[in-house]
């Protein structure tokens, strides 16, 4: 009988054991991850400038030559556009009219969620500590963008900049 009860101690020891890890994997919180894009799309600076006759702002996606070449007229890029392969790539130009100098428009990522494409671009904006030309100003940029379907959006992010040294 005393065996009996020793091995009655070892098995209830054993489940515990094992019994216990058990439970306390049930108790631990629901991990919930932060879905991301399902695509990041590569871009690269084709253009920038600060002048043009753009007066609202303007966001958007040129998918052929004849788009692209009609915007052109609307700005002046600093330095020449290079040719553009539009199998391969889009165009996106965002601009942004304001009252003074000192602003800059930034891509920042291209990013594909389902079929829906965003364009998230920074507009710096110059701080009260800034000297800046007091005339008509038109930030903006650019870019060529991964070829790719779908809707486009554009979400800016303004970010004020400091002059101080």
């Amino acid at each position: 009988m005393h065996s009996t009860n020793t091995m009655i101690r070892i098995f209830a020891t054993a489940i515990r054991i094992v019994a216990l890890p058990l439970f306390l994997l049930g108790c631990q919180p629901e991990t919930v991850e932060e879905a991301g894009p399902d695509e990041v799309l590569y871009f690269e600076t084709l253009g920038m400038g600060q002048s043009g006759t753009i007066r609202d702002t303007l966001e958007v996606i040129y998918r052929d030559e004849a788009s692209l070449q009609a915007a052109l007229t609307k700005v002046m890029p600093l330095g020449t556009i290079p040719p553009v392969d539009f199998t391969q790539v889009m165009v996106g130009l965002i601009a942004v009219p304001t009252e003074s100098g000192g602003y800059v428009v930034e891509v920042q990522s291209v990013e594909k969620t389902g079929s829906v494409i965003s364009v998230n671009y920074e507009f710096a904006t110059p701080g009260q500590d800034c000297v800046t030309i007091q005339a008509l100003s038109l930030p903006f940029q650019l870019v060529i963008i991964q070829r790719s379907e779908g809707e486009v959006s554009f979400t800016r992010k303004t970010k004020r900049y400091s002059c101080a040294l």
